[in-house]
């Protein structure tokens, strides 16, 4: 270990600790030191075998100790109990390691935060940031790190500004045009895609972390919108009669976009969570009078918007939602009703079903209890099939029900 590193160290604990009491912040009600034990760093200095070690941790101490940054208390001899930071060198000793001190850290992030919080005003869309922010100089001020903040300033900046782009965006976009247009730079935004989500995640209102970006029209790849049973759709001049299909057709978002109208001509809106289920969905019933929709996780504004169009177009028709009996499931309904203000209500999601396939249900994991207890507390609708499975520690895949398929 080099003469030099040895320094860094031992001075860099000390400042870690300096900087994590009340006296950086000011709150201190009497005099502190910051001390570390020689030996607590140095896990092999009183190894007899080590005494080059030794010896090298005495001379950087001793020439830390000329140049006023630390003091040194001894055990016995030339043994070397303790080393204390010297407070009053505190700028120097920042120089001398090559550390920023924290109070201008604090200070540029507040900077930052501030050149964001400005674009904020009263754009609602802008709102989570906001709140991001207003969270994170709380933080501050009580000198607590900073979420999402790992020391690397451009990392941050660019975080900031992909979250705030993510939030204005109302055109389908690819990730890679997206980091392009942002960074100039295609890899970009997939460096900062994990954080973005978790930030978005964790103060915004989206249905699961994998679709956050999916939810702010950013995808990876077209997707699309698979539909069968009775409905008639024009779509750019063109009639399809989905009644006279034996199978379904899938709409891309981009011809979601062309669509002039839906007319369901059957007396109910299903959608389904799962890919299996949907192609499972009426197999074997002589006639299909439902319009069936695969959303394939109803995550962007095109999908939304098709279902707003449809609604407003056929409100007259009852709503229905088919998914998987367990917290995800019923998230995905609640997003459906919130996101579009359609009154979907539940399809075979009940305690019958549960009771009828029990020998195909699975034991609730802890973090399903969590959720299932949330929803239990937020929901108006669907709390006795919630207040069931969490009683009969149960849950249900909707490939096992086969009740509407055959």
């Amino acid at each position: 270990m080099t003469f030099k590193k040895i320094q860094d160290i031992v001075l860099n604990k000390l400042l870690d600790k300096y900087e994590k009491s009340k006296t950086f912040t000011g709150t201190n009600q009497m005099n502190q030191s910051f001390g570390k034990r020689i030996s607590e760093l140095f896990s092999k200095y009183n190894d007899d075998a080590e005494y080059e070690l030794f010896c090298d941790v005495n001379e950087a101490m001793h020439s830390l100790e000329a140049l006023q940054y630390i003091s040194i208390t001894y055990e016995r001899g030339d043994i070397i109990n303790m080393v204390s930071l010297n407070v009053a060198k505190l700028q120097d000793i920042y120089e001398y390691v090559g550390r920023e001190p924290k109070k201008e850290e604090h200070s540029w992030l507040i900077d930052t935060m501030l050149a964001f919080e400005s674009k904020v005003n009263n754009n609602s869309r802008l709102h989570l940031l906001g709140n991001y922010i207003k969270v994170q100089r709380e933080k501050i001020s009580k000198n607590q790190k900073v979420e999402y903040y790992d020391g690397a300033k451009t990392d941050y900046v660019d975080l900031l500004t992909l979250v705030y782009e993510l939030l204005l965006n109302e055109n389908e976009i690819f990730v890679r045009d997206l980091s392009i247009k942002l960074f100039h730079d295609s890899k970009r935004v997939e460096k900062l895609e994990t954080k973005a989500k978790s930030l978005l995640y964790q103060y915004g209102d989206y249905l699961d972390k994998d679709s956050v970006f999916e939810e702010c029209n950013v995808l990876k790849t077209p997707t699309y919108v698979s539909v069968k049973g009775k409905a008639v759709l024009k779509i750019g001049g063109q009639t399809i009669d989905l009644s006279r299909l034996m199978g379904d057709i899938a709409l891309s978002t981009e011809s979601l976009k062309e669509l002039d109208s839906v007319t369901v001509i059957g007396n109910r809106v299903v959608t389904v969570e799962n890919l299996t289920s949907f192609h499972n969905y009426g197999v074997g019933k002589q006639e299909l009078d439902d319009l069936v929709i695969y959303l394939g996780g109803f995550h962007n504004r095109a999908k939304r918007d098709f279902l707003i169009k449809l609604y407003e177009q056929n409100n007259d028709k009852e709503y229905r939602h088919f998914g998987d009996i367990d917290a995800g499931g019923f998230y995905i309904l609640e997003h459906l009703k919130h996101k579009t203000g359609i009154p979907f209500v539940s399809l075979s999601m009940d305690i019958n079903t549960l009771e009828k396939y029990m020998e195909h249900t699975k034991t609730l994991t802890v973090n399903d209890r969590k959720r299932l207890e949330r929803l239990l507390d937020k929901l108006e609708c669907d709390r006795e099939v919630i207040a069931f499975m969490l009683n009969k520690d149960c849950k249900l895949e909707q490939e096992a029900v086969s009740e509407l398929a055959k």
